[in-house]
């Protein structure tokens, strides 16, 4: 009896093993059963739907399962002039994407023993400050990496760039600059999104390893994923011309192809967003990121310890990591994204470890209300819920044409109006209040305009920080408005002269 009971225990426990077994292997291929041709198909349609719906010119979409792109296809077209339809293979703009590519340089120095995340930035650039150099003290690489350096945003780093004639095209140069930034709290205190942070991590990464940030990425990062299409802007040359994507902005309202970002950036920004790279190439960052490239950069428990939400994003809707990606629940499901806006593009990376699934997504126009809103839209079909429809038919960047437009309508106007009243009749003002209000009125217009001109750091994304339209339309609304102050004001000397004349003053 003692052994017939020994041996039911033994084949029941057989049994339980070999189910619990069969049950992990089934949940670990889940996500690549679901991934039938009708779903994809799915997903093909939503993402044509959704550029139509939002007139995108042309970009490109991969899906990641493991190590694997089990899909990808374009959309439109990479070029007007070329008419030719993207794929896995064309190089677009990733712009900010590459902040998650900094980040994974500076955390494999970490790793290494070469720098701590935590130790202040001027441990590793001694004469690095911002204005505060008591708060500058406080500032570590990890505050850099979550963007919560002490209230400062790409507002305050941005135009720094044109601040110094070498700072362009010199991260050092740069990086220097930044020395005329006021901290406004402490570091940690809260999330606010630092482009020039990131720079400051590239120079980081040149001081430490003793390389070039160019020649560490690729040696680094790169080369090791495999990554052989994501270059830097003078790398480009490498490529065919018929593989790069045109760059396409908004000018009064309608797409105009640009100059290539950076041709317009310059080098020093590269560590925060200076990278090209293509679906396929993204795809096997977003593999490593799942633990499933052949090579592995970090390992698991830096990649989980750098992935916990630091400080709440500005939106309140997602948290900024040290990994250099946002976190946030989808579905009841955590999902990790960067998106990039370039000034000709928009693009989103974004995986979701659960289910062993990343969506790569480049666009080849300034759209950034539409590519995280799509990406997470593949992300619903994949786990099985169906997908919000994202329709911007009036973008920021147009609203901003139909502004310009009207701006550039007004001041003509005004113009009209002014060579009217100033050389066809003379103005004849009964009351000095009335001439006091006009001169008060556009007194006020002419000073608003220019505090808007002078208070916003000059940038790459036009003229002195304005998209090219807008500055129009700003410029020439700001001169009409000094010509009718300068005008009042004459009148107003006249009338104060001729009562004097007469004796009534």
């Amino acid at each position: 009896m003692m052994i017939l009971k020994t041996s039911k225990i033994l084949f029941l426990s057989i049994f339980i093993w070999f189910a619990a077994i069969s049950y992990l292997a089934e949940a670990s291929a889940a996500p690549s059963q679901k991934i039938n041709e009708e779903t994809l198909a799915q997903i093909s349609d939503y993402v044509r739907e959704q550029f139509d719906h939002n007139r995108v010119i042309g970009g490109a979409v991969g899906i990641i399962h493991k190590d694997r792109l089990i899909y990808s296809e374009g959309f439109g077209v990479a070029d007007r002039g070329r008419n030719d339809t993207p794929t896995e293979k064309t190089v677009y703009f990733s712009a900010s994407i590459t902040k998650a590519l900094t980040a994974t340089a500076i955390l494999q120095l970490h790793e290494q023993g070469k720098l701590d995340i935590d130790k202040p930035v001027h441990t590793y650039i001694p004469w690095f400050q911002f204005q505060h150099s008591d708060r500058s003290l406080k500032v570590t690489l990890n505050h850099l990496l979550t963007h919560s350096a002490g209230g400062i945003g790409s507002f305050q780093t941005d135009g720094l760039v044109f601040a110094h004639k070498d700072a362009k095209d010199s991260l050092e140069s740069y990086v220097r600059q930044f020395s005329k930034i006021r901290l406004s709290e402490e570091p940690g205190q809260s999330g606010n999104y630092c482009n020039g942070c990131y720079d400051v991590l590239g120079l980081v990464i040149e001081y430490v390893s003793g390389m070039s940030y160019y020649d560490y990425m690729q040696q680094n990062i790169f080369e090791p994923l495999g990554m052989k299409d994501t270059k830097f802007g003078p790398s480009l040359d490498q490529f065919d011309e018929t593989r790069l994507a045109t760059e396409y902005t908004w000018f009064l309202t309608r797409k105009l192809p640009i100059k290539r970002s950076f041709e317009e950036f310059g080098r020093a920004q590269d560590p925060d967003g200076g990278a090209y790279s293509t679906i396929e190439d993204l795809g096997k960052f977003i593999s490593f990121q799942l633990g499933h490239a052949n090579q592995q950069l970090l390992t698991p428990l830096s990649m989980e310890n750098t992935r916990i939400g630091y400080v709440a994003t500005e939106l309140g809707d997602a948290e900024y990591t040290a990994s250099g990606f946002e976190v946030k629940e989808l579905q009841q499901t955590k999902v990790y994204y960067k998106t990039g806006d370039g000034i000709g593009s928009s693009t989103v990376i974004l995986f979701i470890p659960n289910h062993d699934l990343g969506i790569a997504l480049m666009i080849g126009e300034m759209h950034p209300e539409i590519q995280l809103p799509v990406a997470e839209g593949i992300a619903s079909i994949l786990m099985g819920y169906a997908p919000e429809t994202t329709d911007f038919p009036l973008t920021f960047m147009k609203l901003i044409g139909i502004f310009s437009i009207a701006l550039i309508l007004l001041s003509v106007l005004l113009i009209g109006l002014f060579i009217r009243r100033g050389l066809r009749r003379k103005l004849h003002s009964r009351s000095i209040l009335r001439l006091c209000l006009s001169l008060l009125v556009w007194g006020a217009v002419a000073a608003s305009l220019w505090l808007l001109i002078l208070t916003v750091r000059p940038s790459a994304m036009g003229v002195y920080g304005y998209p090219y339209d807008l500055a129009m339309g700003i410029g020439l609304i700001t001169i009409v408005s000094n010509l009718w102050l300068g005008y009042y004001f004459l009148v107003l000397i006249n009338f104060i002269r001729d009562r004097y004349n007469r004796g009534n003053i």
